[in-house]
């Protein structure tokens, strides 16, 4: 495996192959705006930093000697790979992907995988790219916490007859604080934990809110609320499915309409609760409740396959390209 940083090691089982690879921002120029190659290429800067970036990359793969590549993500490190030799696997990722350069890295891929179901897929993804679609599902995650002991003395006490929500943002979390205010403010009997970051954008701050931050263990505090509120980011929705808790799924807003699409893609499929937006005006109350009575397996039981499956399912993958 190859990424950015050296600390992604520690993700990997022991033993396993890293390189750790240059980040794309050069260090001597950190404030340079985002650089792009027309409309065939989404990112594409230059430099010494870069040039050895890809260096380091192809001297891993001929180490290595992969028969397959699998590219998380970047059409650029998809066309990279295939250039330079090596039979291509380009993760498919929700979205508005119909730009030339997504749909350049989907036509230069042997194949595409998934992390979601077939049974989510577009139908216009399956027309013309569905013969070299692979759909593994997400490995279900593993609890990690024990349901009998306390969270964390972060956590107040719960106050007698109301109810909680654990509200989980994602990584550069789009959300205004204001936002989250209101919709607390609109629901005093509900208790709101917000896990992760948001845009500090007002200092009204109800009672019933309450801003954690970042945490270790953000399932433990999921597990144990009412409703699980949390943004679309396909971690986001596989760590919150597998709480076993009502969801409420509100989308952030991100490249491509990434998390909007995700979100309606779960609601078609599983009847799930969903938000269009934060700025869609709602009887949070009203809201709260019903969300608190819908299905909490209802994601569960369609994005998680167990350990082995997934294996199989890459496995089968890897064979169809090299036989």
């Amino acid at each position: 495996m190859a990424s950015t940083g050296e600390e992604n090691q520690g993700l990997l089982p022991v033993g396993a192959n890293y390189v750790p690879l240059r980040p794309d921002i050069d260090d001597q120029r950190p404030e340079s705006p985002v650089p792009v190659s027309g409309e065939f290429l989404h990112y594409a800067p230059t430099g010494d930093h870069i040039v050895e970036r890809f260096a380091a990359l192809n001297r891993a793969w001929e180490q290595f000697a992969p028969d397959v590549v699998m590219v998380d993500v970047s059409v650029e490190v998809a066309l990279f790979a295939r250039l330079s030799g090596y039979r291509v696997a380009l993760r498919r990722m929700p979205g508005q992907r119909n730009d030339k350069a997504h749909l350049m890295g989907y036509e230069i891929a042997d194949a595409l995988f998934a992390y979601f179901p077939e049974a989510l897929e577009e139908r216009e993804h399956l027309a013309k790219f569905g013969s070299k679609s692979h759909y593994f599902k997400t490995p279900e995650p593993a609890s990690g916490f024990d349901m009998t002991q306390h969270v964390g003395a972060s956590l107040a006490d719960p106050v007698p007859g109301e109810r909680k929500v654990a509200m989980q943002t994602s990584l550069a979390a789009s959300i205004g604080l204001s936002d989250i205010a209101h919709a607390a403010a609109s629901s005093p009997q509900w208790s709101w934990d917000v896990l992760g970051s948001v845009h500090e954008d007002t200092d009204c701050m109800p009672e019933n809110l309450t801003l954690h931050g970042t945490v270790q263990q953000p399932s433990r505090i999921m597990a144990q609320a009412d409703v699980v509120l949390t943004s679309t980011g396909h971690n986001a929705v596989a760590t919150a499915a597998a709480c076993g808790r009502p969801m409420l799924l509100i989308p952030e807003e991100r490249p491509f309409d990434e998390q909007r699409v995700y979100a309606r893609m779960l609601q078609r499929a599983t009847g799930c609760m969903t938000l269009d937006s934060w700025k869609e005006p709602v009887n949070w109350n009203a809201v709260l409740e019903q969300a608190a009575a819908s299905d909490p397996h209802a994601l569960s039981r369609v994005l998680f396959t167990d350990a082995d499956e997934f294996t199989r399912q890459v496995e089968a993958m890897v064979r169809e390209l090299t036989s």
